[in-house]
C-alpha cells in the first residue's frame, strides 16, 4: 500500500526522534542520563546550541539570493568539474546495479546523516562535555562559513543531472526520499560536499575527544564511508566534491582546535550567554 508523502515525512521524522532516544540508552546508559544536568549543559552551550542550529538554515536559504548572472556559470563550473575524472564515477552503477543496494544507499544519505548530525551534539550535551561541545560548534560553524560562498558563487550541478556524466539519479526519481531532498536541495550546492565535510568534522573531533565517545566514533566511522559511497552511487557528487569535503573537515578540525581562536570566540559567547540568562 502507497504511502502518502506527508505520512511519509512523519514517519520519517519520528524514525530519527526514536532514533537519537534508542542511541542514547544504548551509548550513555539510562541510569547515566540526568535531564538535569543536560540542561545544566543546555543553559551553558545555549549560543552554540543556536549557531549548530540555524547554520544550516543559511544554505537552505541562499539559494533564495543567487543571481541569473551566477546562475549562468553553473554549467562552466560543472564542465570544469567533470573534466576532472568525471567518467570514473559511472563504474559504481554500472558494476552495481541492484535495487537494495539504492535503497540502503538512500538510507544513509538522507537517514544516516541526519541521525549523526543530529545526535552527535545531543550525546556531548548528555554527557556535560563542555570543552567538545565548543570545538565541535565551531567546528561546524567553519564548516558553513566556508560552504556558504561556495554555494552562492560556485554552483555545480548534481552528477545525475549533468547529461554527459553518464549517471541516473537514484535518488531523486525515488517518489518520496527524492521529493523530500528536492524540498530543500536546490541541486546546485555540490562544492564541496557537505555530506561528507560534516559527517568527518564530527568523526575528527569525537575521536580527539577520547575513549568515551569510542562505541560512537566507530559508527561514525562506518557512516562517513557509507555516505562517501552514496554520494557518489546515487548520482549526487563529483568526486572533486569529496575530496573538498575531506580537505574542508581536516580544516576545520584543525582551526576548532586552536587555543587561541576558541577562547578568543568562547570569550564573546559567555559574555553574551549571561546577558541573556542573567548569570554572573
Amino acid at each position: 500500500m502507497p504511502v502518502s508523502y506527508t505520512l511519509f515525512v512523519g514517519l520519517y521524522a519520528l524514525s530519527v526522534v526514536v532514533g537519537i532516544a534508542a542511541a542514547l540508552l544504548v551509548i550513555v546508559g539510562r541510569k547515566n542520563i540526568s535531564l538535569h544536568k543536560l540542561f545544566e549543559s543546555a543553559k551553558y552551550n545555549l549560543l552554540y546550541i543556536v549557531i549548530i542550529a540555524t547554520a544550516p538554515l543559511l544554505v537552505l536559504l541562499e539559494h533564495a539570493f543567487v543571481s541569473v548572472e551566477l546562475n549562468s556559470k553553473e554549467v562552466v563550473y560543472t564542465n570544469w568539474l567533470f573534466s576532472i575524472g568525471g567518467n570514473a564515477i559511472t563504474i559504481l552503477q554500472d558494476r552495481l546495479d541492484y535495487q537494495i543496494l539504492a535503497d540502503l544507499s538512500i538510507v544513509i544519505y538522507v537517514w544516516i546523516f541526519a541521525f549523526v548530525l543530529y545526535f552527535t551534539p545531543i550525546l556531548i550535551l548528555t554527557l556535560d562535555d563542555r570543552a567538545t561541545f565548543r570545538r565541535y560548534s565551531l567546528a561546524v560553524l567553519f564548516n558553513y562559513v566556508i560552504l556558504l560562498p561556495f554555494y552562492i558563487f560556485f554552483p555545480v550541478t548534481v552528477t545525475g543531472f549533468y547529461a554527459d556524466s553518464g549517471m541516473t539519479p537514484l535518488l531523486y526519481i525515488d517518489s518520496n526520499w527524492g521529493r523530500m531532498v528536492t524540498s530543500i536541495d536546490p541541486l546546485n550546492n555540490d562544492f564541496p560536499s557537505a555530506h561528507v565535510s560534516l559527517v568527518v568534522t564530527a568523526l575528527l573531533v569525537l575521536v580527539y575527544a577520547g575513549v568515551d565517545y569510542r562505541r560512537y566514533y566507530y559508527f561514525v566511522a562506518c557512516a562517513a564511508v557509507g555516505i562517501t559511497f552514496s554520494v557518489l552511487y546515487l548520482g549526487v557528487h563529483w568526486l572533486a566534491d569529496i575530496f573538498g569535503g575531506f580537505a574542508l573537515a581536516v580544516v576545520a578540525y584543525m582551526v576548532s582546535g586552536n587555543q587561541r581562536v576558541q577562547m578568543a570566540f568562547d570569550r564573546h559567547i559567555r559574555a553574551l550567554t549571561s546577558k541573556i540568562i542573567k548569570e554572573k
